[in-house]
């Protein structure tokens, strides 16, 4: 198959800026599920072995770490993937805060403990 047969069946698609940052917004979405996939587990693990240490219940600490995380996860990666899928300029913002959102449950948690 010669190059103009393939470019006649798969012609060259232009990058806008636009579709940039949307792809940014999906790739951080799909990275944020990732991480609380993984990373959540050790958040907790430290919030517990903080409550042992001092002789604290870790009881408020872990509430308050997982409905965070999920409810910023959730919520902010959802916005996100509807701006996304109507290509929406500001697709990129929702993603960032809940990541944000995450973060600052974690410390928040850790005040409590």
């Amino acid at each position: 198959m010669t190059s103009q047969e393939w470019e006649e069946l798969e012609p060259q698609r232009e990058w806008t800026r636009a579709d940039r940052w949307r792809l940014a917004a999906w790739v951080l979405i799909f990275g944020n599920i990732v991480a609380l996939l993984l990373v959540s587990p050790i958040g907790d693990a430290g919030l517990a072995q903080t409550a042992e240490a001092a002789g604290t219940s870790d009881g408020p600490a872990r509430l308050t770490y997982w409905v965070s995380l999920l409810a910023s996860t959730i919520v902010g990666n959802a916005i996100g993937a509807a701006a996304a899928a109507t290509k929406q300029r500001w697709a990129i913002v929702p993603p960032l805060l809940a990541a944000a959102g995450c973060w600052i449950g974690f410390f928040v948690a850790q005040t409590l403990v």
